[in-house]
């Protein structure tokens, strides 16, 4: 909840994808149906090497979850996804997603687009973006990306024809540190940063849990959350959210 920055769970998300496959995005549309990806990782490399993605129903109790018809692209196993409307102002939208096969956040990532009837995955002639970003838009038909980086993190208005980059916003020190798990989100004219960052120590595996930023479009930071033991790799807003609190 973005007003009393509390959580509320839902239920347990309990998609049949199968073994060795886990959570990796998530998008929500107008109509509260969450559709998340789920990728299987190389354990020694983290880069994905298989994906599904699942429709799930976040107003129904035990969030029923389908399998969808969704393939994806040979070159793009792992992709953030985020809704934005067609128009400015408008009543429908469409799902962006930009991804690559590679977990390093340097990596170039393709921008395509999905179609929640068909399940059909449509690359951006020539959209490409640089770094490995999550995505959330909103109901001025815009999109924003997110990028993790150990120094120089930021966000990003998108070109949606061609991923080229809108005035990019330096992110301020609390969001540095090597990145372990990232979701993005928009609400009430200001962006949410989900952010665990990998532990300090080398021989430590397990990264700290997920903490909440509220950064504005200028990148300043706003407000802090902490989560107690959540690693959130997935956020979703619909894009009937306030682009402004009155």
């Amino acid at each position: 909840d973005p007003t009393t920055k509390s959580f509320k769970d839902l239920g347990l998300l309990n998609c049949p994808a199968g073994s060795g496959f886990s959570p990796f995005s998530m998008g929500v549309d107008r109509t509260s149906n969450a559709y998340v990806l789920y990728v299987n990782a190389d354990p020694l490399t983290g880069e994905p090497i298989a994906s599904k993605l699942f429709k799930v129903d976040t107003q129904t109790t035990g969030l029923p979850c389908t399998a969808t018809s969704f393939q994806p692209l040979s070159t793009m196993l792992g992709f953030g996804m985020g809704f934005s409307t067609e128009t400015m102002g408008g009543t429908t939208d469409k799902l962006y997603v930009a991804g690559s096969n590679t977990a390093a956040t340097t990596s170039t990532s393709q921008l395509a687009t999905i179609d929640t009837t068909t399940f059909q995955i449509t690359p951006v002639p020539g959209g490409t973006i640089q770094g490995s970003p999550e995505l959330t838009g909103n109901a001025n038909a815009e999109l924003w990306a997110f990028f993790p980086d150990p120094n120089s993190p930021k966000i990003q208005g998108v070109n949606k024809q061609t991923g080229a980059a809108i005035t990019p916003a330096p992110l301020p020190a609390q969001l540095k540190g090597e990145p372990a798990a990232w979701a993005f989100a928009f609400y009430g004219g200001d962006y949410w940063i989900f952010l665990a960052k990998a532990s300090a120590n080398p021989l430590d595996p397990n990264p700290g849990p997920t903490t909440v930023y509220q950064v504005s479009p200028q990148g300043q930071l706003k407000g802090m959350t902490a989560t107690t033991n959540r690693r959130i790799v997935g956020a979703g807003v619909s894009t009937c959210a306030p682009t402004v609190i009155l």
